[in-house]
């Protein structure tokens, strides 16, 4: 998105400021809504804590390691990461993805050089950034579905056929016209792409426990298929 020039707003004898940024619960929204802000402040917290926890590494066993992270980083990958994650550039992407699996091999007292793969990832049971992320949304969906999301979803999520649904149609949204790439990067937009594509099976789970559980597999499932076979996937 082109960069807004300048804004002269003004109520009265009242100038409204304009600001590159503003917080608002936490998350830090730019100006042309790039996520690249929030990113950029995650991950200086991230490599902040991690640099603590490698200077405690001799005191703690595996376990600890493991707990401290789940505690003090996994949290900050994940906070309203729908609100800047969709919209970051492949460079803040790999960036994000790099910062994990230095977090990984922290965990698992891995050299800083060493070659991660899906069983690492199942090992610690993280997903890797990119699937997290399409996690939770579809765990928000899913939640959306069975009317235990916040009212806002409802401007964001259109059910395929809402009053007459066919066995086609049931448990699907209706993914919106979008004419360029940073429309397609809207929650609004990835959302249902990312819920039209799984399992009906996985839909119809009667408890959001079962289906985090469920979905994980299956996200692990996809990426040894793809591990195993790289060229499928061009």
């Amino acid at each position: 998105m082109k960069n807004i020039g300048e804004l002269n707003i003004r109520r009265g004898d009242i100038e409204i400021k304009q600001h590159s940024n503003v917080k608002y619960l936490g998350v830090i929204l730019d100006d042309n809504l790039s996520g690249e802000t929030m990113a950029s402040k995650v991950l200086g917290r991230i490599n902040g804590r991690l640099k603590f926890l490698y200077r405690k590494q001799h005191f703690l066993n595996s376990s600890l390691r493991r707990l401290l992270t789940n505690a003090l980083i996994q949290p900050r990958f994940d906070y309203a990461c729908s609100a800047w994650y969709t919209n970051l550039n492949k460079g803040l992407t790999n960036k994000i993805q790099t910062t994990q699996n230095k977090c990984i091999r922290f965990c698992l007292g891995l050299g800083n050089r060493t070659h991660l793969g899906t069983k690492e990832f199942e090992k610690i049971n993280w997903l890797p950034t990119k699937e997290r992320f399409e996690q939770m949304v579809s765990v928000n969906i899913y939640k959306f579905f069975n009317n235990d999301a916040p009212a806002y979803m409802k401007e964001i999520f259109h059910p395929v056929n809402m009053v007459h649904n066919t066995r086609r149609s049931k448990h699907r949204l209706i993914l919106p016209h979008r004419k360029n790439n940073r429309g397609q990067k809207c929650l609004s937009f990835t959302g249902p792409k990312i819920w039209n594509n799984l399992h009906s099976e996985l839909k119809t789970i009667g408890n959001v426990n079962t289906f985090k559980h469920k979905i994980k597999n299956t996200f692990f499932l996809s990426l040894r298929k793809r591990e195993e076979n790289p060229y499928e996937y061009y």
